[in-house]
């Protein structure tokens, strides 16, 4: 009994580790998410965790589903089905979300899953996303993810063999490809780390004014101007480079795309249409950047669905290099470390023998 248990705990650990990895790669909630306004009081308050069926899209009155829309990922309730598509409504709002033209109807392909009942009632972990928030406050969606990374590898390793565990020794062995595991889980997260790090903005203001032209900066009311902006790499390797205005008011006029050998630099070209509103605007480009050991056709094409989702065959291509390493230095045979431990594991003391 206590075995089966164990390996529930690990089956579910490890989905919800992929999940939540998979979610973070394509900036979407993909198992579970969490209310982050009080649209759907009492239902789902503000702050509690939700739980997500992907493969249900919902299709009739009553269903509450986890859709984007322009300002971001949205659970409410359907309240209607029309040709056009879902009309939606929070159950604490008073008007639907499409009410005097404000949201188009909810296609079926914006629906990314629908939110798991138990007896007719949302199946809901109160305050579990407060938590979340707080952590993600202090740590940031990448941190989190390390974190389910080193349980995920923790859970999986310390499952250990079913006829030691029958022997119940008095050691617990640490063998070397479980430390080379949780090493390379490390190595890999630190290249995330400094990839994700090294993206960023570039900014620069400029003046919308009658007095256009008198100072530097100071451009007419509805005009246009061009200037340069400098992107350094200063890394030792190469980059692919991709970037993106903030505002339809910036043009990149020589390409959104490119790479920046180690320690260069790359011009940017831009023309700007001054808003008629006088006061002094700040643009923003994003950049986004990647090291040149995957070719650069296969990083734009995943960069186009989301700037996360090139991250994981970065991630594939550092796990095989790891893997030649582990077989090539034939890491794995002898203990590294053994600790007393008592009778009992710790996860037995919390479940009990069964």
């Amino acid at each position: 009994m206590r075995r089966l248990i164990e390996n529930i705990v690990v089956v579910v650990a490890t989905v919800f580790l992929l999940a939540s990895v998979t979610g973070f790669l394509l900036g979407r909630p993909v198992l579970l998410s969490y209310a982050y306004s009080e649209s759907m009081t009492p239902t789902i308050n503000k702050g509690d965790m939700f739980f997500i069926n992907p493969l249900s899209k919902g299709g009739k009155a009553g269903d509450i589903i986890v859709f984007h829309r322009g300002d971001g990922w949205t659970v409410h309730r359907i309240f209607t089905v029309t040709e056009e598509g879902y009309v939606t409504k929070g159950d604490n709002n008073v008007a639907t979300d499409q009410q005097n033209g404000k949201n188009p109807p909810v296609k079926r392909g914006d629906v990314i899953g629908k939110v798991v009942e138990l007896g007719g009632r949302p199946l809901v972990i109160r305050g579990g996303g407060a938590f979340i928030e707080s952590l993600r406050a202090r740590l940031t969606n990448f941190y989190a993810v390390v974190i389910f990374l080193l349980a995920g590898a923790f859970l999986t390793f310390s499952s250990g063999d079913e006829k030691a565990r029958g022997r119940r020794k008095k050691y617990l062995k640490v063998r070397t490809k479980t430390l080379y595991a949780l090493i390379s889980i490390a190595i890999i997260s630190g290249f995330l780390f400094v990839t994700v790090a090294s993206w960023g903005t570039l900014t620069f203001t400029y003046s919308s004014t009658l007095a256009g032209g008198q100072r530097e900066g100071w451009y007419l009311p509805g005009s246009t101007f061009e200037r340069t902006i400098t992107l350094k790499n200063s890394a030792l390797y190469p980059f692919h480079y991709f970037i993106t205005a903030e505002n339809e008011r910036v043009d990149i006029l020589n390409g959104n795309t490119f790479d920046i050998p180690g320690k260069g630099s790359h011009e940017i070209s831009l023309r700007i249409s001054v808003p008629k509103e006088t006061r002094i605007y700040k643009e923003e480009i994003t950049v986004h950047s990647y090291p040149s050991t995957l070719p650069g056709w296969l990083v734009a094409n995943l960069y186009r669905v989301s700037p996360y989702l090139p991250l994981l065959p970065y991630t594939l291509e550092l796990t095989g290099v790891l893997m030649i390493f582990y077989y090539l230095a034939d890491i794995g045979s002898g203990d590294v470390l053994r600790i007393r431990v008592r009778r009992r594991s710790l996860l037995a003391k919390i479940i009990g023998d069964g």
